[in-house]
């Protein structure tokens, strides 16, 4: 018979962690070693108590909108730590190049590493890749129409307990910057 999986509270609870890398598509509230408990507890409650839901519904819409704003703060820091390990990366980088450049194309190692050109290469990684900003920014963007999604129903569910009328569509329009 084929294994299937753990068996094991504990291997199980391991295996739910297995695929957790850098945490941006992770359902885990707290990424462990990278996060704290501690943390998530003070949001979490901060953010029920901002939004004061009644009833179990409510309840369950205010911790997903805590969900939600959380994974987007874990998007900034995701963002965050790619750059600088891009800028961290530069050493090496430029090693790589000038060991190029002197065999070569029998350019000095001194011609080929300037301050001015560590300078540029700084510059130019002040934010991550294309390929990791548009990540970044597709993860954002589907995390930010959930939490429009999401407050926006419960406040459609905390004006009608307040005997306010709620429209029965709302539109929300956005796109990119420019457009």
């Amino acid at each position: 018979m084929a294994s299937r999986g753990p068996n094991t509270e504990r291997g199980k609870a391991a295996s739910s962690r297995s695929s957790i890398k850098h945490g941006l598509s992770s359902d885990a509230p707290v990424i462990p070693e990278r996060e704290s408990d501690e943390e998530w507890q003070r949001h979490l409650d901060g953010t029920i108590e901002s939004l004061q839901p009644e009833g179990h519904l409510e309840a369950v819409l205010a911790e997903r909108i805590a969900s939600l704003l959380w994974r987007i703060k874990r998007a900034v820091r995701y963002e965050t730590e790619m750059t600088s390990q891009s800028i961290h990366d530069i050493p090496d980088d430029m090693a790589v190049a000038a060991r190029y450049a002197k065999g070569a194309l029998r350019i000095p190692t001194e011609e080929s590493i300037t301050l001015d050109k560590v300078g540029a290469l700084i510059t130019r990684r002040l934010l991550p890749s294309g390929e990791v900003l548009d990540r970044i920014m597709r993860y954002e963007a589907h995390l930010h129409r959930q939490l429009t999604q999401t407050l926006h129903e419960l406040e459609a569910l905390q004006a009608r307990r307040h005997g306010e009328r709620t429209p029965l569509a709302r539109l929300d329009i956005s796109g990119p910057p420019g457009s």
